[in-house]
Order: C-alpha cells, then sequence, then structure tokens
C-alpha cells in the first residue's frame, strides 16, 4: 500500500479520490473543523482523523500519528489568501502560517510525492512572485516541481472547476500532469484529431436527472432512491458504502419574490437576464444550464446557483453530485452560518473534487 497523509482535509474529497484510485492507505487526516472531521471519519471509518491546528502537530505528535511508518505522499491545499513577501521570498508572516506550517510538516515527513491544490488566482498573486516563491520553498525542501491549471470537468466531474495543481517529486525529476479523460463535445463534434478517445463532458442533466424533484422547503437528510441510474455518471455515484441511500437532499425555503425572480431567470441567465423590476443589486446569481458541466461550485450555491428545472438554490445533494461524491457520502454540519463550524455547504464547496484527485491519484502511481 502506499501511504498517504491530507492536511488540510476539510471534508475529505482528496482521500476520497485516493481511496477511489485503489492501492492508498491513509495514515492520518488533520483540519481544524470538527464538522469537517466529523464527515470525514463517518464516510472513511477507520481513518484517524485529527481535528486541531497544523501549528500544534510538532516532531513528536507527527511520529506518534505516523507510528514508525514511512509517508509516500502529502496531498493539501493550505488557503493562500494574502500571502506577504519580502523580496521573492515568503518570510515567518502569519499571512503565510498556513502554507509554511504545510511545508515544515511536508520537510518532517519527507514523502516521496506532494500534490499541493489552491485556487487558480494564485498564480498571478503579486504578479507571479507568489508562485515562484512557493516553489522556491518546495526546491528548497528537495523536490521538483510541475504545476497547471486542471479544469475539473476534463476528468468525468460534472462543472468546470478549474484548480491549480502543484506536483513536487522528492529528487528524481518532475512528475507530469495527469491527461484528461474528457472533452467538450463541440470540440468533439469539431473533428480534434486527439480527442478520438475522449469522453464528452459529463453535463449538468447528466448529473442531476435521477435525483428527487423536491421545490423549496422539501426534502430530508436521507432517502432511497426510486428510480434506476440513467447513466454511467448516476450508477458511479449511486455509492459503495449504502447504495440505494441519497444523503443531504433538503431544499432551502425561499419567499415568494425570491421564487419569482427564480422563475424569471433563463437556463445560463444571471440577474441581468431579469426584467428590471425583478433585479438586485446582487449580480452573483446563476443559473445552471443543463446541457453543459455545471460552473464552479462555490460555498453560496443554496441562494447563488439555481437549479436548472426548479426555482430554488441547489441542495447539498446536488451540489455534492456536481462535485462528484457518491450520494452515500454523507455531510454533517449546520446549513446556516451562525453556528461554530463550518457548514454542509461550506465543506461541499471547498472540497477537491474526488474524480479529480482520483485521476491525479491514478497518475501518480506511476511515478512510485
Amino acid at each position: 500500500m502506499i501511504n498517504t497523509v491530507d492536511l488540510f482535509c476539510g471534508a475529505g474529497g482528496f482521500t476520497e479520490g485516493f481511496r477511489k484510485a485503489g492501492g492508498f492507505k491513509n495514515i492520518f487526516a488533520v483540519d481544524f473543523d470538527l464538522k469537517a472531521i466529523e464527515t470525514l471519519t463517518y464516510n472513511h471509518p477507520g481513518i484517524n482523523g485529527i481535528c486541531a491546528d497544523i501549528s500544534t502537530l510538532d516532531s513528536q505528535k507527527i511520529a506518534q500519528l505516523t507510528g514508525g511508518q514511512s509517508i509516500d505522499v502529502v496531498i493539501g491545499g493550505p488557503p493562500c489568501q494574502g500571502f506577504s513577501l519580502a523580496g521573492r521570498r515568503l518570510p515567518d508572516d502569519p499571512k503565510n502560517k498556513l502554507f509554511l506550517e504545510y511545508v515544515r510538516i511536508v520537510k518532517e515527513l519527507k514523502p516521496k510525492v506532494v500534490v499541493f491544490e489552491n485556487v487558480v488566482g494564485l498564480m498571478s498573486m503579486q504578479g507571479g512572485l507568489v508562485l515562484e516563491a512557493i516553489c522556491e520553498e518546495f526546491s528548497a525542501a528537495g523536490y521538483e516541481v510541475a504545476y497547471e491549471v486542471l479544469n475539473a470537468a476534463d476528468y468525468g466531474v460534472p462543472q468546470a472547476r478549474p484548480r491549480f495543481i502543484l506536483i513536487g517529486r522528492y529528487g528524481k525529476g518532475p512528475v507530469n500532469m495527469p491527461n484528461p479523460t474528457h472533452i467538450a463535445s463541440s470540440k468533439k463534434s469539431n473533428g480534434d484529431l486527439f480527442s478520438g478517445h475522449l469522453l464528452p463532458h459529463v453535463s449538468v442533466k447528466d448529473a442531476l436527472a435521477d435525483l428527487p424533484k423536491i421545490h423549496q422547503g422539501e426534502g430530508t437528510e436521507s432517502t432511497h432512491f426510486k428510480v434506476k441510474a440513467q447513466n454511467q455518471f448516476q450508477q458511479l455515484v449511486r455509492g459503495q458504502r449504502q447504495s440505494g441511500i441519497l444523503f443531504n437532499h433538503r431544499a432551502t425555503r425561499h419567499n415568494l419574490n425570491i421564487i419569482e425572480r427564480y422563475n424569471h431567470m433563463p437556463q445560463g441567465g444571471d440577474i441581468r437576464s431579469l426584467p428590471e423590476h425583478l433585479r438586485t443589486k446582487k449580480n452573483n446569481v446563476f443559473r445552471l444550464l443543463d446541457s453543459v458541466p455545471a460552473r464552479t461550485i462555490t460555498c453560496n450555491f443554496r441562494t447563488d446557483i439555481i437549479h436548472p428545472w426548479i426555482p430554488r438554490g441547489l441542495t447539498v445533494r446536488e451540489a455534492a453530485r456536481l462535485q462528484s461524491f457518491d450520494d452515500d457520502y454523507c455531510f454533517f454540519g449546520n446549513l446556516t452560518r451562525k453556528a461554530k463550524y463550518v457548514t454542509q455547504d461550506d465543506q461541499v464547496g471547498n472540497a477537491v473534487p474526488p474524480l479529480l484527485a482520483q485521476a491525479i491519484a491514478k497518475h501518480i502511481k506511476e511515478y512510485l
């Protein structure tokens, strides 16, 4: 087995993808949020999920967690907003704390491969100097790195979600990125010579058509399927743990004014598509177009991303489907942000899509 550690694991999207790839064993995963760890450990029984500030994991604690086992891969995506630079270096500044703690633990564990995931905007932060400094940190730790922006839709995820992926390999040359498995139908129909072996992107309709049609205020935290899967993607995400069970499919209740606004919004449209009297100052509300992959799923999908056929925001399960989580992957926590811990929405919106993680995991096996 290939031993992994997941830092800033959240609800476990990275770990889930590596599990699906087969041959990987998670030794421990850490996140500061209790509900995210509860979600991770429920869906991955036996994983040592640690709810802690990563800075509290000193050498002694890390040795205790690994139990003397060597670690082959460290995965994770620390928040990188507001980086502080001194020239071309990342100084010991509170803004850089989480990333530098990530590097510290990498140096402690000395894995063969590091997989670092983050927002696309990282590449242009401070004119590219932040990315340069990050690469230098990994290089100083002995890793040769390669990086690229990968679109989750190109790996079977029903969502056009671009993510920055960096793969570092210790002392043996860089690791290339995994080849896409899917392509936009328009590119395939245009006769691209290199697209013949690629599957078409999974659309919103492909992903959501078999889910129970519930209206605003309806649904439950647990139910059972009453229809058969209609395509390969639906079969894939029906679940392996408790097949046939559907978790977290509960819709937010909207008032009549909001319902009218959503009713008038066309597929693929936004606030600007509405008649003047229905518009609001909030412009970042979009209705999904069912014939293509979804736009990026954010943490505000209950209010900002509208179902293509029903005038309401998405349920946690619909958003999780568009992130490529299995239907029996259960998310814990509140649905509002009044509580101490991150919500189910935050856990889904912040996650690495498991099918993207699976593609990365399968690819790096070739280098281990």
